[in-house]
């Protein structure tokens, strides 16, 4: 009799956190994405405020992609000396990634601009 229940309970629990690992790790991946992102327009903006090269400056902002295994998806530096980072990265999923409809939700896209100091 108690053993019925308790693995009523084990299962309970398994399934519910197989749902809030598939439905958390977008959003979870999405914040710290957003930090690495923050983090590498910083980089790269204080890189081009010491020797105004852009290609520098996009090897940096590269190598913190890489470091955080994400790609840098888009950098520009416009004409205020702002730089512009889009880093993306796939959340982890078991199940949800397979089908069509919530494909997307685990391509995850950041974006920020950071201003050299």
């Amino acid at each position: 009799m108690i053993s019925r229940w308790l693995l009523k309970i084990i299962f309970g629990v398994a399934v519910v956190g197989f749902v809030l690992f598939e439905l958390g790790s977008p959003l979870i991946a999405a914040a710290i994405l957003d930090g690495q992102t923050h983090d590498a327009a910083n980089d790269a903006a204080h890189e081009y405020f010491q020797n105004h090269d852009a290609d520098r400056a996009k090897a940096v902002a590269q190598q913190d992609a890489a470091d955080d295994h994400a790609k840098l998806d888009a950098f520009t530096i416009d004409d205020q000396g702002t730089v512009h980072v889009t880093l993306s990265k796939q959340a982890k999923s078991y199940l949800l990634h397979n089908f069509g409809p919530t494909k997307d939700w685990y391509d995850v896209r950041t974006s920020a601009t950071a201003v050299p100091k």
